[in-house]
């Protein structure tokens, strides 16, 4: 490692040398906020402070890699974030002096910051983010950057990312600028934008750790953010995982990252794949490891593994998991069984159940569980889960529970109705939920649109029809402001008592539901007659909507119900 050096910007950007994030690294997640952070640091560094301090950076040299001619290729190991937004702020002074006409400034200065102008690399930046955020940056410098010919030929990307980061905060970056270096007519101020400019390239400062090609970059990685938590736990796994790879030069760590992690990694729903690792983890541990603990105990466990092994003993509980995220037909998994998972998928997400509904999942697909068993048991966690929402019982206390409860239950339904329900546990019982679907607020309990959907799927199998449940918003009958038609038929408290029952509550499209808002109950009926969802449907055929039309069907909605999600008890 090089001795520590104090850097500026226009150190960091004008020479011959190119930042670039290692695979490893998480993907570019500053929002507004440290945007603005940043500002206020460049705006305080004025006469009286002749340098602003930053922070440290942490950068690998790997040297000219293509030849005496080449720029010298640095890791971000860490800084990254705040290296891409520097970036973008130059970019952004760039688009602003392109904006007001002032084509010259707008060369100079990135053909002195922003890309490399001679040689075979002209045209190429001088920073690339992580691959599933290459294409986002050259997006930006494409379409808005346009005094440069670039050239990302010989760049990878990952031209199916749906990550949004590096174009919202050039957003934010091109909103702010326009705010602070034009006035109401256009006109650019040369002054403003200059004062800015000085600031930004010769009074940010920062502390840059320079290892050598020979370090150990992951393990400084993994300190650098562990003990600080900066990275999420998915973060720490990639980076851990990817350092084992016996052959740390950039090729192989490439190679293997396209060809095993990525696709693994890929293969999750968006936003997920960090939830999986501690599912996985206390799936492995049999729940005696808590998340905070995960990533050094899997650090352990895995010493000495091959990390495509490790990877593919991650990849067991893989589409299992996917399934109850975000529901797909299962291999090896029966279609009555799939049918159980999908309405899993439906439900607000109680993860902390997921560990044993995968072992569960898993165990009937190897064979050692039943199928009778595994139908009744995931019945049993549906209804203990559905019975505690409904009556609002939050599901953090839950964690104990399912706190290593495959090793203790398995696939026995009366062993894991006896784990579910204990002294400190509660399942309501039938007049529990008989009375909250009387006369309980359902319209705030997260669970209700579950219990519309599945309302909905049992109605048309019973009737023969098709399932249409589009995404809805849940409408009041009885609407919320008591107008003077509806005044007629409801009290003041009445209305109060029945608003947000479950009896006076429907789904409707977003779209219908606008339109009807309070009208009264002969124009309401006509609108929602045409609704997809064939229990909206039935609600219309009611002559009037009174008192008695909302008890009833909550009390038929109550007696569906119960039989629906019978007591574990």
């Amino acid at each position: 490692m090089k001795n520590p050096d104090k850097i500026s910007v226009h150190e960091t950007f004008d020479g011959s040398v190119r930042y670039s994030a290692p695979v490893y690294q998480r993907y570019y997640v500053w929002g507004n906020e440290p945007l603005q952070a940043l500002l206020e640091d460049i705006e305080s560094s004025g006469d009286e402070n002749p340098e602003q301090f930053i922070g440290a950076t942490v950068v690998q040299d790997f040297g000219k890699k293509g030849g005496n001619q080449s720029p010298n290729e640095y890791l971000m190991i860490d800084g990254q974030q705040r290296l891409t937004t520097i970036y973008l702020l130059i970019c952004g002074l760039v688009w602003s002096y392109l904006k007001g006409g002032k084509d010259e400034d707008a060369l100079t200065l990135a053909q002195t910051y922003l890309s490399f102008s001679a040689g075979r690399h002209a045209g190429m930046p001088k920073l690339l983010p992580t691959i599933q955020d290459r294409r986002q940056l050259f997006n930006i410098l494409q379409s808005d950057i346009t005094c440069i010919e670039w050239n990302f030929k010989e760049e990878s990307v990952d031209e199916h990312s749906s990550r949004r980061g590096i174009s919202n905060q050039w957003d934010n970056i091109k909103r702010q600028f326009n705010e602070d270096f034009f006035s109401e007519t256009g006109r650019i101020s040369k002054k403003k934008i200059e004062y800015f400019q000085e600031r930004l390239l010769s009074k940010i400062v920062f502390i840059q750790v320079t290892l050598e090609a020979t370090d150990d970059a992951n393990s400084v990685f993994s300190k650098l953010n562990y003990e600080g938590v900066k990275l999420s736990l998915s973060d720490l796994i990639r980076n851990d995982i990817i350092s084992r790879v016996p052959d740390k030069n950039r090729d192989d760590l490439n190679k293997f990252y396209e060809s095993t992690w990525r696709p693994f990694e890929k293969s999750f729903p968006e936003n997920s794949f960090d939830q999986y690792i501690t599912t996985y983890s206390f799936i492995k541990f049999n729940g005696s490891v808590s998340k905070s603990r995960a990533f050094p105990e899997l650090q352990k466990a895995w010493f000495g593994i091959d990390p495509s092994a490790i990877v593919s003993e991650m990849n067991l509980y893989a589409d299992l998991y996917c399934a109850l995220v975000k529901y797909a037909p299962l291999k090896g998994i029966s279609k009555e069984v799939g049918e159980r998972v999908h309405r899993f998928s439906l439900m607000p997400k109680t993860t902390v159940t997921w560990p044993y509904i995968v072992e569960l999942l898993n165990a009937s697909r190897e064979g050692t569980a039943a199928k009778s068993h595994t139908l009744q048991c995931l019945s049993i966690v549906e209804s203990f889960l559905v019975r505690r929402a409904v009556v609002g019982l939050e599901p953090t206390g839950l964690h104990s529970v399912f706190k290593g409860l495959w090793g203790k239950a398995g696939a026995d339904p009366r062993k894991l109705k006896e784990k579910l329900v204990t002294g400190t546990t509660r399942c309501p019982n039938d007049q529990h939920i008989r009375e909250t679907l009387r006369s309980g607020d359902m319209y705030s309990r997260k669970i209700t649109k579950y219990l519309l959907i599945q309302s909905e799927l049992h109605y048309n199998k019973e009737n023969g029809y098709d399932n249409a449940t589009d995404d809805f918003t849940v409408e009041h009958v009885l609407p919320q402001s008591l107008n003077a038609k509806w005044s007629i038929l409801f009290t003041k408290e009445e209305h109060k008592a029945l608003l947000h029952t479950i009896g006076n509550l429907v789904p409707l499209t977003e779209g219908q539901n606008g339109r009807i808002k309070d009208q009264d109950w002969a124009n309401k009926k006509t609108h929602i007659k045409g609704s997809n969802w064939k229990i909206t449907q039935k609600v219309a055929l009611a002559r009037s909507w009174d008192k008695a039309q909302i008890q009833r069907r909550a009390k038929q909605f109550a007696d569906w119900a119960l039989k629906e999600w019978p007591d574990v008890k």
